[in-house]
């Protein structure tokens, strides 16, 4: 009770725009930085000065998003830029990759930010998985995957944990996880309670972030949600 008790209130931040240290020369990865939460946490990390991608499916958004926050902090050496893709059909996230790996040599933070909760029921991806399980758990697992090569060479002149996957979780993980773990049947024939597959599929990230830190957390890489 402790726990979900501290995510409705959560106790003052430590680390704050106040008091972030300079990011200058590091690269950092949002998906869904548009709005919300990547927002407000592109924002941040460019007042200090860090390269930030923000990776999304709606380049008119994201475009509107970086000219606000350059007018706002006119000064900073910071860069933003847009990165398409579509978390929900697997076929961009490749060309994502491809395109990112060509303009940067180094990753120091991917944010597997973007996520979709309760849609119409019945909405599925482009592959036809269910929509919240391929926009939540299985579109950031495959981009993840294919950017472990280069976040495991910047780890490697990086101090330990400098480099980072950060998967946002969900206080739905706390209250709705399913009893006895995923099941299974869930992931080929999806519940008719939206809500239901929301709460597997952000539990799902738990899983992923756990399976990451196995894979490369002896290569300097910290994965965390």
């Amino acid at each position: 009770m402790g726990i979900t008790y501290s995510l409705f209130f959560p106790p003052s931040p430590r680390l704050t725009e106040r008091n972030l240290p300079r990011q200058d020369g590091k690269v950092f990865l949002i998906t869904g930085g548009a709005s919300g939460t990547g927002y407000e946490l592109f924002t941040i990390l460019y007042q200090a000065g860090g390269k930030v991608y923000i990776a999304g499916c709606s380049e008119a958004n994201a475009q509107s998003s970086i000219t606000a926050i350059k007018t706002l902090f006119c000064s900073s050496p910071g860069a933003l830029e847009f990165l398409p893709i579509a978390l929900d059909d697997f076929s961009t996230i490749k060309a994502a990759v491809v395109r990112f790996m060509a303009s940067e040599s180094r990753l120091d933070v991917l944010f597997n930010n973007a996520g979709v909760s309760n849609p119409p029921k019945g909405s599925c991806g482009a592959q036809g998985q269910e929509l919240q399980l391929a926009t939540n758990c299985l579109g950031p697992y495959l981009f993840t995957q294919l950017l472990i090569p280069i976040l495991v060479r910047t780890a490697e002149n990086t101090p330990p944990a400098a480099v980072r996957v950060i998967w946002t979780s969900s206080i739905a993980t706390d209250l709705g996880s399913p009893k006895g773990g995923i099941d299974l049947a869930d992931l080929t024939t999806p519940s008719s309670d939206q809500q239901k597959n929301y709460d597997t599929s952000k539990t799902g990230n738990w899983f992923l972030a756990s399976h990451l830190a196995s894979q490369v957390g002896s290569k300097g890489v910290l994965s965390v949600t």
